[in-house]
């Protein structure tokens, strides 16, 4: 990690390395410990200019929109390549910059990442940038002397890129391999407090020799940073993975010069489990909330059970909670890691103190690790016998905190899972067949699983209400970072 620690008082801007113009601004902690990994600069008002700038210059007068989609993939494939040899460094930062277990921070933080890397720069060469129709809209091949429509997928421009703290390196990715795939050029802003492994992908990309201009990174930017790029008038493309409110922010001012918008917002996901559910298959899937201390928008932090079984899944959830191992994520025998910051350890602590004044029975948990003298731990916490209009039921805790909710029958349970601002995941439990995929069409969620949890990462990952717009993961990102441009012309 130290060839990354030599960059942290630098920005990335038109393909280079340069000198900040604010050093050593920002904060970097190991949530487990909370001992200071880094100090890094923060990126100003003034280099969101020249970033914005060389994309600009870069998609209208450089040759990657006008490259052919070999050309782009090539390109693409050596950029992955440049990260599969930053493998073991990348996973060292997920385990001290985001607070990862070493399995989720190999696998899921890691591992994943760089295939799909791979896979973009795959369909970079294969995904369809053009087909023929006739006016009923069937392709056909033309004939001389006919007049027939192409549909061509035009690269949409500048993409300013805004990526979460929580699986930094995946949403570094994920916003940046897409619209490159399609011919985009892209400035990104990862969260300040986990930037260090955006330093790799900038790296990676100087080693790739991608075309300067293509791939700015702007590290340790605050909100100011993020709102510059959002409204700036030379971005064509705001793609945001975060919090519903910032997403309202970026609608607001995206909105004056009409910007495409893909924004992966939050969620408070309903997990369904009828009477006649295979409970052991349901116990399997971590129905605690507790992959990555229950940071992830897409986790089904809403467990509603029916009520011949409520009490039964309830003891066992806990039971299950109670024996896990907290501790710091370094060590190969701990379950649950810290949550990212102490501002977040002390927002989740204040939303089980809501969950009590409001009546909902604490089954396990509840506090600080009692054991942990440092590090930003929350214990696992399980609540029964919510009601979903308790805070706790309706706001995105974003932490090691499921609440479960008794219900009767299909159709309450329907009303409850919908009874959300979020539309993001859901799951439903139940050997009737019938049952699952009647309820299941019924709910308001770009994802469900059926006796399983949905692959999100699949796609189409989005959701449905205040969880977002847009879609993400393979083919569907690519289409998200395209423009229709229809001709006509005579064969």
């Amino acid at each position: 990690m130290q060839d990354v620690l030599k960059k942290v008082d630098s920005q990335f801007i038109a393909g280079q390395w340069r000198p900040a113009e604010k050093p050593q601004q920002v904060e970097i902690l190991n949530p487990s410990t909370e001992e200071r990994l880094a100090m890094v600069a923060a990126a100003t008002v003034g280099e969101v200019e020249d970033a914005i700038r060389a994309a600009r210059a870069a998609f209208d007068e450089g040759p990657w929109p006008r490259m052919s989609q070999q050309e782009r993939s090539a390109a693409l494939v050596r950029f992955a390549e440049a990260l599969k040899r930053r493998r073991d460094t990348l996973v060292e930062i997920a385990v001290r910059q985001t607070g990862a277990v070493l399995s989720l921070a190999r696998s899921l933080q890691t591992d994943f990442v760089i295939d799909a890397a791979f896979r973009y720069a795959d369909l970079a060469r294969t995904y369809s940038l053009v087909e023929h129709v006739n006016f009923t809209g069937q392709p056909f091949a033309a004939a001389n002397g006919q007049t027939v429509r192409l549909v061509q997928r035009a690269p949409a421009g500048v993409v300013a890129a805004i990526t979460p703290f929580n699986y930094p390196f995946m949403m570094n990715v994920q916003k940046v391999f897409p619209p490159l795939a399609m011919g985009c050029t892209v400035v990104l802003k990862p969260t300040p407090i986990t930037c260090l492994d955006a330093i790799c992908l900038a790296d990676a990309a100087e080693e790739a020799e991608l075309p300067p201009g293509v791939l700015s990174v702007l590290l340790g930017g605050g909100p100011e940073v993020g709102e510059a790029m959002a409204s700036h008038p030379a971005v064509d493309v705001v793609t945001f993975t975060g919090s519903t409110a910032v997403g309202r922010r970026i609608i607001e001012l995206s909105a004056p010069t009409v910007k495409k918008l893909v924004l992966e917002l939050g969620g408070k996901s309903p997990n369904i489990v009828f009477a006649d559910a295979d409970l052991d298959a349901f116990l399997a899937t971590d129905p605690g909330n507790l992959r990555h201390a229950g940071q992830g928008c897409g986790q089904l932090t809403r467990l509603l059970v029916e009520r011949p079984i409520y009490e039964q899944v309830v003891e066992r959830i806990a039971e299950r909670m109670r024996g896990l191992v907290v501790g710091d994520a370094a060590d190969p025998a701990t379950e649950v890691g810290p949550v990212i910051s102490r501002r977040q350890q002390e927002r989740i602590l204040d939303y089980i103190e809501s969950g009590r004044s409001d009546g909902a029975r604490l089954v396990c948990g509840g506090g600080r690790p009692s054991h942990l003298e440092r590090g930003f731990f929350v214990e696992p916490t399980l609540f029964a016998d919510v009601d979903n209009s308790m805070r706790i039921a309706r706001e995105e805790i974003f932490g090691p905190v499921p609440v479960v909710i008794p219900f009767d029958g299909p159709e309450e349970a329907v009303r409850i899972a919908n009874d959300s601002m979020y539309g993001l995941n859901a799951s439903v439990w139940t050997t009737d067949r019938d049952k699952a995929f009647a309820v299941g069409s019924r709910l308001l969620s770009g994802n469900v699983g059926i006796n399983c949890l949905a692959n999100v990462m699949e796609g189409p990952h989005g959701g449905f209400k205040q969880s977002g717009n847009g879609r993400e993961w393979w083919q569907w990102s690519l289409a998200e970072y395209t423009e229709l441009r229809g001709f006509s012309y005579s064969a």
